[in-house]
């Protein structure tokens, strides 16, 4: 299971000469590895995962000279129960089980309400936006009591979640510098560059965490996920393969292994392994979906939905009944079912709206406007995303995730322009978000600056300044990869053009843009490879 971000993502006919079906791939930016729950929060492209360490159990802080000589970042908490618990959820949590690993943080915080890294730890497995800035609240207010290195943690996930990346890296930079004999804080470095796309990088530090321990399972998750993204698929398999030798009882394992297995276009052993997950821990519903997104690629459509409706059934809450209903949507457009993914989507708001869950109702109205954007309507896809904006505007997320919910909507919005051929809007739309993703915005935001100029250029018949800007965009995001293969068969750039036909059609298979555009792809590539 990876653990990167997979939000809703538009897709449509986009240029004034019906050249363009756009398809915006919600970037995974979390500084996690593993889950792939389709709409898991805002919260989550902000949380940071596996941490913490061994330690002292004593309240105040370590003394400068022992933070500077102890091997691990201590446990700082007066409760020997709430040490316990801690240590107890960060196993289930190293073995990705959220939802039980999020319930024993809770009665750790509750035992002792000043620990600090408990808070830490709710935040990190949150099951909504509005647990995960509270819980961030929470370890701020509670860190003056942890040690240093806890300090360090904990200063990393507040500038997380106000998307301030570069104070984010000093804190993880000081941790490791402090404690690098500590295997987590390497694997929390080398999260955060596999979330700049730094995947080289993240291998060095996940290889790192593996010398300092060799049984840290969790670090050859990472490291399968960072090969792949670099598209070393025999490195990516042995990783996995590794995982799973280290612990072949656990659910999360044969989840990603099927993953990789899926993206090889190995199918009914991508699926036999989903289903081996799913013997060992039927809740883990992540495999459900595995196996949904299988059949579609398969074609095998009334198979999909059935996994989406048994995912569904063991559901726990509403994000993951959320997600769910939203494997339900790309199985439904898979099929080329418009109206009953409509119709899903309807539902998942409602749902989210009666919990009154601004952050899901939003995601669920931003993938209905990327829906209208795939039919062509650009006039409902920005009703749409008007509807998504206000409802994150009342969010219970901090002003830094309001603030990037606003030019979220610039660059939706100036996408609907281009559909809808207004040159100008899309022109003035295309400046204002890039102006302000350049001021203000993550990497993410900076690689889609260059996203949009690419589509502006196509709108504009510039297939070369196009295909320049797709090379900055993200190399991890389908529509960029399809549209970088097009704009390169009108330029004559074939070899080029296969290699990133090949990659949008059969990578990022669990990404909610791949219904979108996936078949034009392997059109594509048929195309290209017939000369």
């Amino acid at each position: 299971m990876s653990l990167e971000y997979n939000g809703g993502p538009p897709h449509g006919r986009l240029l004034r000469r019906g050249v363009i079906q756009y398809k915006n791939y919600k970037e995974r930016t979390v500084n996690n590895a593993y889950c792939s729950n389709v709409f898991r929060p805002l919260a989550v492209c902000v949380a940071m995962l596996i941490v913490a360490a061994c330690g002292q159990e004593d309240r105040a802080p370590a003394p400068a000279e022992e933070a500077e000589t102890s091997a691990k970042v201590p446990i700082t908490t007066s409760s020997a129960e709430a040490r316990a618990l801690y240590l107890q959820g960060r196993a289930l949590l190293d073995d990705l089980h959220f939802v039980e690993a999020n319930e024993v943080f809770i009665a750790a915080v509750d035992n002792d309400p000043e620990f600090a890294m408990g808070h830490f730890m709710v935040a990190t497995t949150s099951q909504t936006a509005a647990e995960f800035f509270d819980a961030v609240a929470a370890a701020a207010a509670s860190k003056e009591s942890a040690s240093e290195g806890e300090q360090l943690y904990i200063e990393a996930l507040v500038a997380a979640s106000e998307n301030n990346q570069a104070e984010q890296l000093d804190a993880l930079k000081q941790l490791v510098a402090m404690y690098p004999q500590d295997e987590r804080p390497h694997m929390q470095l080398g999260n955060y560059m596999n979330g700049q796309q730094d995947f080289a990088a993240a291998v060095e530090h996940y290889k790192h965490a593996m010398t300092i321990n060799p049984e840290f399972a969790a670090a050859y998750n990472a490291l399968g996920y960072a090969y792949r993204s670099l598209d070393d698929l025999d490195n990516a398999r042995a990783a996995f393969q590794e995982y799973v030798r280290l612990i072949p009882g656990e659910a999360n394992p044969h989840d990603s292994f099927a993953e990789l297995l899926m993206e090889m276009g190995n199918y009914d052993e991508s699926i036999e392994h989903y289903r081996m997950s799913l013997k060992i821990d039927p809740n883990f519903t992540a495999s459900y979906a595995g196996i949904n997104v299988n059949y579609s690629l398969m074609g095998e459509a009334e198979l999909a939905q059935e996994a989406a409706d048994q995912m569904l059934a063991a559901a726990r809450n509403l994000t993951e009944r959320q997600a769910a209903m939203f494997r339900s949507v790309t199985a439904h457009l898979f099929a080329g079912n418009t109206e009953a993914a409509m119709e899903v989507c309807d539902t998942m708001a409602a749902e989210a709206e009666v919990k009154g869950d601004h952050a899901a109702v939003g995601g669920a109205h931003e993938y209905m406007g990327d829906i209208m954007l795939a039919a062509g309507n650009a006039a409902e896809a920005e009703r749409h995303f008007n509807e998504a904006l206000d409802h994150r505007l009342h969010a219970e997320i901090n002003e830094a995730n309001k603030a990037l919910a606003e030019r979220t909507h610039m660059f939706k919005t100036a996408i609907a322009a281009m559909i809808g051929d207004n040159a100008e809007a899309a022109a003035s739309l295309t400046a204002e978000y890039s102006a302000a993703a350049e001021a203000s915005g993550t990497a993410f935001e900076r690689r889609r600056i260059h996203e949009l100029a690419g589509f502006l250029a196509m709108f504009n018949e510039d297939n070369e300044s196009a295909a320049a800007h797709f090379d900055q965009a993200s190399q991890l995001n389908p529509v960029v990869l399809y549209w970088s293969a097009v704009v390169n068969k009108e330029l004559g750039n074939t070899e080029k053009a296969i290699d990133l036909a090949t990659r949008a059609a059969n990578r990022n298979t669990l990404s909610g843009n791949l219904p979108f555009f996936r078949a034009d792809a392997l059109r594509l590539l048929e195309e290209l490879s017939a000369g």
